[in-house]
């Protein structure tokens, strides 16, 4: 049976072990062997602090104790989570199964001894039907002594005999005085490790806090943070997802062969445990996630990665979840409560590091949207101080300036201030913001004379000083563009105003002579000028109506099929009037058989109409007018040449635009209206117009009909 044995040690020396006691007897005494390996003990107890796996040590001291009792086997089994594990052992067998280790729960005498914590003693396993192992099947005497300091339980100490009652008394005795010193060396070996894991736990969080701010970079700050924790922990994966607004989690750092897979990856709000870590701001450790339902499993179908257990941590900031650690499959070594403090710690060092870099992102791309507005925006803009002084400005307000750069006061007032006026305006700044002016600058950029539209507004936020920013609005155009609008209409009214006096004037006439009973009255020639000009009024109406009809692609053509030399002839007819008025000759140069042409009948004989007539204002009396008309394969081509004063090279580029009267012609009247309801209604048509001239030789402008429409026309 299995013996119970406490100091004392109240044991007698059996007769079975005289043949070792006459070897012991024959060696130097104990008391000598003592005195050698006392101080060997007390020096490896002592300076086992300085050796992380106390291993070595424990192999010194049971050679040391081999010298003091007899044994066959001794091992060191060390206590590591729920198991016993072999860490030293001397004697037969010569070396151990790998990795063994013994259920602290188990039932066998070395599981007992430790769990009773008393010293325990079997003289003969056999004879008590005590199992031996099966790397020690010979055993016959066992011996197990636990390694205890207080409630500290370091393992036990184990020796065997092939030799049934081979350990008496005095073997005990030094056995246990053994084990105080394996507790000592333990002790200090568990120190030194406390003590180096300490150390290592600081030297990280120091390093952590070095490396995260040195970059304000997010995607380096991540990368970093990643690269510690696989340094720190080294488990197989590590991933980092930044929380976004909505709650969902996107992947923006992983390790691993599936990395790429995984940086871009984003989870809905709550879904997966990383998910739930970031939805409820708490770490989390799943030693088994194909058992936990809230695992991703379409993470792993989707990258092939094989999930087997992750820790992961939330990075927060101010109770708002920033980001979440992952780590995948960690290291078999792992000690879940000093990974809860490490990760706690680490999560409250990247915090801040992740936030300032998401913040310094954040402001860096307002401020370069900013500049990129600055920098492209076509009107110029100037940022001054308090002064008066230029602090900033973009590439149209550098060519505003360029002529003025070094000369301050010329620079206000280019910019439609002086030093009075910019100190008055600031004083208006306190109550009224922005202030808008209108002013004129003489000779600005090409030499010709510019309007600007100017706004003048505080600038509070761009740096601790008061600065204020200037920008204007050419507006040159827009007045040019209203003062036509102005001329126009006084064109249009002077145009209408012509043709309603003429139908005036007859009816004026023609109600007299009926009042009278003037039968001399030539009614019919009044009725017929009072016809002419109303015809005359409703053709400019339905020009200035079919003209923006015609820009803004809402007046379909009306196409039909028509004989070219009558559209040639009501042309003409209509311009008759005016031919005999200036005493002008119209010659027709027309192709010798009779053409067909398909179009809008109404459109091109108005087009043919202002040609003609234009031709006409633009010639001297009895000046001669020229219409020909040619044809090839594709197109009809119309031309109308005069022998008039020519378009100066200034006016032609926008001979064509609407409104557009050179100021050569101004005294002529017109509204400025037909050739750009000639170009319109060509290009409705498919075709294209252009002219050809020189000042003094007169124009010829010409235009082409297709003779197949476009697809869409017809």
């Amino acid at each position: 049976m299995e013996s119970e044995i406490a100091p004392p040690y109240p044991l007698e020396e059996p007769s079975s072990r005289q043949e070792g006691s006459d070897r012991r007897e024959s060696a130097p005494s104990r008391e000598d062997a003592v005195l050698q390996i006392l101080p060997a003990l007390a020096h490896a107890a002592y300076n086992a602090a300085g050796v992380p796996d106390p291993a070595e040590i424990l192999i010194t001291a049971l050679r040391q104790l081999q010298q003091l009792v007899l044994f066959d086997t001794a091992v060191v089994f060390l206590a590591e989570g729920n198991v016993l594990r072999a860490r030293a052992w001397i004697g037969r067998p010569s070396t151990l199964p790998a990795d063994l280790a013994i259920a602290i729960d188990g039932a066998g005498p070395t599981a007992q001894a430790f769990q009773s914590q008393q010293v325990h003693y079997i003289p003969d396993l056999k004879a008590t039907g005590e199992k031996t192992s099966v790397w020690a099947p010979d055993w016959r005497s066992w011996l197990g002594i636990p390694l205890l300091f207080g409630n500290e339980k370091f393992g036990i100490l184990v020796l065997a005999s092939a030799r049934p009652d081979q350990f008496a008394e005095a073997d005990l005795r030094w056995t246990c005085a053994l084990a105080d010193y394996l507790v000592a060396a333990l002790r200090n070996a568990r120190f030194a490790e406390w003590a180096q894991r300490g150390v290592a736990r600081l030297s990280f969080l120091l390093e952590t806090a070095s490396t995260l701010s040195t970059s304000l970079n997010s995607e380096e700050v991540l990368q970093q943070l990643l690269n510690l924790t696989l340094k720190y922990f080294r488990p197989a994966a590590v991933s980092i997802a930044l929380v976004n607004p909505d709650g969902s989690v996107t992947f923006q750092a992983a390790s691993g062969q599936v990395a790429d897979k995984m940086i871009g990856r984003t989870l809905p709000p709550g879904k997966g445990i990383i998910g739930w870590v970031a939805e409820h701001g708490q770490p989390v450790w799943v030693p088994r996630t194909y058992a936990d339902p809230r695992f991703h499993v379409q993470t792993d179908q989707q990258t092939g990665f094989r999930t087997e257990a992750l820790y992961a941590a939330p990075v927060m900031q101010k109770d708002r979840p920033l980001a979440v650690i992952e780590m995948v499959n960690p290291a078999q070594d792992m000690e879940l409560q000093e990974t809860r403090e490490i990760m706690a710690a680490l999560a409250a060092l990247a915090a801040p590091a992740i936030e300032n870099a998401i913040l310094f992102e954040q402001v860096y791309h307002a401020e370069a949207r900013y500049q990129q507005l600055f920098d492209h925006n076509l009107d110029p803009i100037v940022i001054l101080d308090e002064a008066g002084q230029v602090l900033d400005l973009n590439q149209p307000a550098q060519a505003l300036l360029a002529s003025v750069a070094s000369q301050p006061e010329k620079v206000l007032e280019t910019i439609g201030l002086s030093h009075d006026r910019f100190a008055e305006a600031k004083a208006k700044l306190e109550t009224q913001a922005p202030l808008i002016w209108t002013y004129t600058l003489p000779g600005a950029g090409d030499g010709q004379d510019r309007t600007f539209k100017a706004h003048l507004a505080p600038l509070p936020h761009y740096r601790p000083e008061p600065s204020y920013q200037w920008l204007a609005h050419d507006i040159t155009d827009q007045v040019a563009l209203e003062t036509m609008r102005e001329q126009l209409s006084n064109m249009l009214i002077h145009d209408l105003r012509g043709p309603l006096n003429s139908i005036i004037n007859s009816i004026e006439l023609v109600r007299t002579a009926w009042q009278q009973k003037d039968l001399t009255m030539p009614i019919e020639q009044l009725l017929h000028i009072s016809l002419r000009s109303a015809q005359r009024m409703d053709r400019l109406i339905t020009t200035i109506l079919d003209t923006a009809r015609l820009r803004q692609g809402e007046r379909p053509l009306s196409i039909t099929t028509f004989d070219l030399a009558a559209l040639v002839r009501e042309a003409e007819e209509i311009s008759q009037p005016l031919l005999t008025h200036r005493k002008q000759t119209l010659s027709l140069r027309l192709p010798p058989t009779p053409l067909m042409l398909q179009g809008d009948l109404d459109l091109l004989r108005r087009v043919l109409t202002n040609l003609l007539s234009n031709a006409i204002k633009f010639t001297s009396t009895g000046g001669k007018i020229e219409l020909e008309i040619t044809e090839n394969d594709e197109n009809f081509q119309f031309s109308v040449r005069d022998n008039g004063p020519g378009i100066p090279r200034d006016e032609q580029e926008r001979i064509f635009d609407l409104y557009t009267r050179g100021a050569s012609v101004r005294q002529i009247e017109g509204s400025g209206i037909g050739l750009a309801f000639c170009k319109l209604a060509v290009e409705a048509h498919g075709g294209r117009i252009w002219f050809d001239s020189a000042p003094g030789e007169g124009a010829t402008f010409t235009f082409t009909i297709p003779r197949a429409l476009p697809p869409d026309l017809t």
